[in-house]
């Protein structure tokens, strides 16, 4: 059998001119469609590096120096590390919180750096003693707790009822400005408890505000407290001293204001007082001096009730005289 072998070469294909002009025109997109995302890429960069926080830096320094530091915050947030935005940021924040307290160097916080605290949005603070208590022995100051003035950008203006109760780890509390009410039973049991910074502020203690508070040696009530409630510093066996003199609008001292403060050997009373309540320095057998500031005529009107023969056995000192 023959066979027939043919080493003929194929004949290659070729593009038209117009085929080949189509694939440039193809490639050329391309590539132009690289460049222009590459470009969209490198201005996003550059927007979000440079661009971005320039101007959220130069709009956040315009907002704190026309006062609107809340927006201030925001923008030099957004603004990151540039230039000297985390220190402009920090300014920011404390400006805020003074805005918000109405005074110089407001003490401001987070509940994440203190999460035993924490602040509803109309400025009320709670207190979570268990986690308190779990931290306390490694506080810097442990046992004192300062109440910011500021938490979480909200101002505090209010304690919870019965925020303390049982906190027996605390030694040390310092009030925030703007609160006027220590509310019922806030200190009920914080039995080593011995210090409270009072605010210019407060107006009303309420009725076992700090009854059984065992460590608490001495009081001092600011001006403005017109209201004492039941009980309010019951079984203080610690207690030694007691100034009322300032409180110009208090009018009352209701039923065992003081009663068993065993320890108590001084008393200021104010010359607005009109009422001592049955028992309300009952068992305070240490007492020796009352300073009234008011005359001998003021208090002869004072309408004392049972269970104050303390009052009675005490030296009675009028006019504030020393």
């Amino acid at each position: 059998m023959l066979f027939s072998v043919n080493n003929a070469p194929n004949p290659q294909k070729t593009n038209t001119p117009q085929e080949a002009d189509r694939i440039d025109r193809a490639i050329r997109l391309a590539v132009i469609a690289v460049i222009a995302l590459s470009a969209v890429f490198i201005i996003n960069m550059l927007s979000t590096r440079i661009f971005m926080p320039s101007s959220n830096y130069k709009n956040g320094i315009e907002a704190m120096q026309q006062g609107r530091y809340a927006e201030a915050m925001e923008c030099l947030s957004a603004a990151g590390d540039y230039k000297d935005a985390v220190d402009q940021l920090a300014r920011a924040k404390q400006l805020f919180a003074n805005q918000l307290a109405g005074k110089e160097n407001a003490l401001f916080y987070t509940s994440e750096a203190m999460p035993w605290i924490s602040v509803t949005g109309d400025g009320c603070v709670s207190f979570d003693n268990t986690r308190y208590e779990n931290v306390w022995d490694r506080l810097p100051n442990a046992g004192t707790l300062l109440i910011p003035d500021v938490l979480d950008g909200i101002l505090v203006t209010s304690i919870e009822n019965k925020a303390f109760l049982n906190a027996d780890k605390l030694t040390s509390v310092v009030l925030p400005d703007k609160v006027t009410v220590i509310p019922e039973s806030c200190f009920y049991n914080a039995e080593a408890l011995a210090s409270v910074t009072l605010p210019a502020s407060l107006q009303v203690i309420s009725q076992r505000a700090f009854i059984n508070c065992y460590e608490l040696t001495s009081v001092v009530l600011p001006a403005g407290v017109r209201e004492i409630g039941l009980r309010a510093f019951n079984n203080c066996y610690s207690l030694t001293s007691a100034d009322l003199s300032a409180c110009s609008g208090l009018t009352r001292l209701e039923s065992f204001t003081f009663s068993e403060c065993v320890e108590l050997t001084t008393v200021s009373l104010p010359a607005s007082l009109t009422f001592i309540g049955e028992n309300a320095f009952i068992s305070c057998d240490a007492l020796k001096t009352v300073r009234f500031a008011g005359t001998k005529e003021q208090w002869d009107a004072i309408e004392i009730a049972a269970g104050n023969e303390a009052l009675a056995d005490a030296q009675i000192i009028f006019g504030g005289a020393q």
